[in-house]
């Protein structure tokens, strides 16, 4: 089984680096070319199924990928971004004007009405588990969701503590495969943007 990991195109959220979480906001022009792009790099690859978070970003994004891919949609809840609460919206110096004391490098923002690293990995692992019942190594799967869902999913798949997940760079309209995941998944490309360059 290969899967075809994809983090959306740019939102204006993006641009200007305000934590986005649950906030629904919609590609902006930029972050549309950027899925036609990928949708152009990816043309060519028989996809078995696609799923996609239900936020819009998520949706455009996939919906753009869709029209070279003759493949129904799945939309899965627990693919949705990590609820970053109060934070959202915000930079990161805003918050710490509003949160002194806060610590990034904690993933918990509960403190904030939103949720923590643990509840998002159980809901990352309940969706593996789901597609991973066809064990059939011949399917192509492409996941398009957010950078912590994806960060989180390369964790379980390679067996690293979930904690560890901001040591994988996810940017938006990236591209990251994953091959042979029901025998021992194999990282065989990780970030790539190459499609953004003309490459």
């Amino acid at each position: 089984m290969k899967l075809y990991l994809v983090r959306h195109g740019q939102t204006d959220l993006n641009k200007f680096r305000r934590f986005q979480g649950r906030i629904d906001v919609p590609l902006n022009e930029t972050g549309m070319q950027q899925s036609q792009k990928l949708a152009v790099r990816l043309s060519s690859e028989p996809f078995d199924r696609i799923y996609v978070s239900p936020l819009a970003r998520a949706r455009q994004t996939a919906e753009i990928i869709h029209n070279s891919n003759n493949v129904d949609i799945t939309i899965s809840a627990d693919l949705v971004e990590m609820d970053f609460g109060l934070l959202e919206g915000k930079t990161y110096e805003e918050i710490i004007e509003i949160f002194p004391d806060w610590n990034p490098s904690v993933f918990d923002f509960n403190f904030a009405g939103g949720e923590n690293l643990d509840s998002l990995a159980i809901r990352i692992k309940s969706f593996l588990d789901n597609i991973l019942k066809n064990r059939d190594e011949s399917l192509n799967m492409l996941i398009i969701s957010h950078s912590g869902c994806l960060r989180v999913i390369l964790c379980l798949l390679l067996d690293i503590d979930v904690n560890k997940w901001w040591q994988f760079k996810i940017d938006v309209a990236s591209l990251t495969i994953v091959d042979n995941v029901t025998q021992g998944a194999v990282l065989s490309l990780l970030n790539d943007t190459s499609h953004l360059n003309g490459g």
